[in-house]
């Protein structure tokens, strides 16, 4: 199990780099459709958001490693959900 550390680390990562993306893409595409590319930024955010919380609540649950094998594996599914949303725009 990586450490509860790394994994926030991970997240401000991932999640930064997908704000990153969006924000490029409106920059060279101007043909983007802002108010879809600002709802990305938005569920990009709330996922964070939702991420640490869990983070946090595994600290209590009985099977850690377990815990958090599994939400490793939801935060890179989100994050490719995401992706591919913006390739969509």
């Amino acid at each position: 199990m990586a450490s509860i550390k790394n994994l926030k680390k991970d997240i401000n990562y991932l999640f930064g780099e997908v704000i990153d993306e969006v924000n490029y893409k409106q920059l060279l595409k101007p043909d983007v459709d802002n108010d879809k590319a600002d709802a990305i930024i938005d569920e990009a955010v709330t996922a964070y958001e939702d991420f640490y919380n869990k983070i946090s609540a595994g600290r209590k649950a009985e099977n850690k490693k377990a815990y958090f094998k599994n939400l490793d594996e939801e935060i890179n599914q989100s994050v490719k959900s995401l992706l591919d949303k913006i390739e969509a725009l």
